[in-house]
């Protein structure tokens, strides 16, 4: 007499420090957060899940182009979360003024990452803008931080309208937090930009509806196919 074998839900979270987790303890990060939830739900659903962060701090959209054969396509992974951009809209004096990766590029690497997804088999990617910060201070450019991360968190919207992802949108989540609200949220100065435990939790708290229904319509979709076999 044959069983049957749960199916395998594979996620891949791809992104900077942020999606990894920089500086705090790897139990309290957004991305083990919502795995917790999911061991749960999974559970419930009788399916495995398979959750692999891939989030690089200090990354941009550029360096996270050139791993994704190894770190994302190796895996043909059933859903993704992409999460870029607080790096990419930086200015380093090397640079005099000029961001790490432009507007233009930064749209065509988001955009290559989602058809990259789409290719080995991703059936849900979840596209998410950066959190607001508290960093204020004028970039080599002239610009403040918080414009420019504001200017690219935009252009994750337009990106995800164009190519029909679904958006979380991290930072009108942060964005009703006041200052004095926000500082609990961020690692305390001289950093205030980085994700304290209570800023995980927010951060968490917004994708977690988003990842779970891609789960409960990857689950329903099996549940089909096996009726329709049996």
């Amino acid at each position: 007499m044959s069983t049957l074998v749960r199916p395998v839900v594979t996620l891949v979270h791809m992104g900077d420090s942020i999606t990894y987790g920089q500086y705090i303890d790897p139990a309290v990060r957004w991305t083990s957060l919502v795995h917790s939830r999911l061991v749960i739900t999974c559970g419930d659903l009788d399916v495995k899940i398979n959750a692999i962060n891939r989030g690089v701090s200090g990354e941009t959209t550029r360096m996270g182009l050139e791993r994704f054969p190894a770190d994302l396509q190796h895996f043909r992974p059933d859903i993704v979360t992409l999460q870029f951009g607080l790096n990419d809209c930086n200015c380093w004096q090397t640079d005099e003024g000029l961001p790490r990766v432009s507007e233009a590029a930064f749209v065509a690497n988001l955009t290559e990452m989602i058809v990259r997804a789409r290719h080995f088999g991703a059936q849900h990617i979840i596209l998410a803008t950066n959190h607001r910060t508290l960093r204020r201070e004028a970039l080599v450019s002239g610009e403040p931080y918080e414009v420019a991360n504001s200017r690219y968190s935009d252009l994750v919207r337009q990106v995800a309208r164009e190519t029909r992802v679904v958006l979380c949108d991290i930072r009108c989540v942060f964005e009703p937090f006041s200052d004095a609200a926000l500082e609990h949220l961020l690692l305390p100065a001289p950093d205030l930009l980085h994700l304290s435990p209570q800023g995980n939790r927010v951060y968490a708290d917004a994708i977690w509806p988003l990842v779970e229904k891609a789960v409960l319509d990857l689950a329903a979709a099996t549940m089909i196919a096996r009726g329709n076999a049996a």
